[in-house]
């Protein structure tokens, strides 16, 4: 059995706050032994997460932008969206023509996204960095706020809620790249069975919870709003951040061991 595990950052492998991801410590030193891939899948930017995957001393692939696109290392990146730059002006003029009242990345300076973020100045430099994909803040009313739903569906757009930010997107979600690798996996190595895993806190993580064999959602503020209903295997933790994601991963390579881990 190859195991593949898809993870979310702020708020599972991160703390939503601080960013630290000390808790989750003994999991990934666990993966690390046991060369279980592990791929983060976030609403991050390519800098951002790039930056990060130094950080942890990963080599394998990432997705960022809430499944915009996978980057491999040394191979082609493999795009599921339609680049931002074609269509922000004209969510941009949807927003004068109604006077919709919010405001996104492309709206505020790498200080003001740090303000709002607690991201260093150069973190917010690489958060700002988007080709895919517009974070933004909502100020306005839920009438308004359907009705541009409504207006987004019809440009082929979404509204992705995330632990801090709502996104503006293509037709694309989390799921993509994750079953685009398990594709690929199974081309390459049709004797093995590939079984995934993956941890997220919020709405946006939901498709990549649906898609998984394992689905891990890490209690938050937004966890409840997570939907499941293709979950082949779901489990709560009780700790929010890294320290639930640590335990839950803990556990589920205990039942590996053991064993009872099993293929729906």
């Amino acid at each position: 059995m190859t195991l593949l595990v898809f993870t979310d950052l702020d708020g599972s492998l991160m703390e939503h706050e601080s960013y630290s991801i000390e808790a989750a410590r003994p999991a990934l030193n666990e993966l690390a032994a046991r060369k279980i891939p592990l791929i983060l899948n976030s609403s991050k930017s390519a800098a951002e997460m790039t930056a990060i995957q130094e950080q942890l001393e990963l080599r394998y692939p990432f997705i960022c932008e809430n499944g915009a696109a996978l980057f491999r290392p040394n191979e082609e990146t493999i795009e599921f969206a339609t680049p931002r730059e074609l269509w922000l002006q004209r969510v941009h003029a949807l927003r004068d023509r109604f006077s919709y009242s919010f405001q996104g990345f492309a709206d505020w300076t790498a200080s003001e996204i740090s303000t709002l973020t607690g991201l260093s100045k150069t973190q917010a430099e690489q958060a700002k960095d988007r080709c895919y994909s517009e974070p933004i803040l909502w100020r306005d009313s839920e009438a308004s706020l359907h009705k541009f739903h409504t207006q987004l569906e019809a440009m082929q757009l979404r509204l992705l809620q995330g632990g801090r930010f709502q996104s503006i997107q293509g037709m694309y979600d989390k799921s993509d790249a994750l079953r685009w690798m398990v594709s690929k996996e199974t081309e390459q190595n049709p004797e093995s069975v590939v079984h995934t895993i993956a941890l997220g806190d919020s709405p946006n993580d939901a498709a990549m919870l649906n898609a998984s064999d394992i689905a891990v959602i890490i209690k938050s503020g937004k966890s409840n709003q997570i939907l499941c209903p293709d979950a082949r295997q779901l489990i709560h933790t009780k700790i929010p951040g890294p320290a639930g994601w640590n335990e839950a991963l803990l556990e589920i390579l205990s039942l590996y061991d053991a064993g009872q881990l099993k293929k729906a």
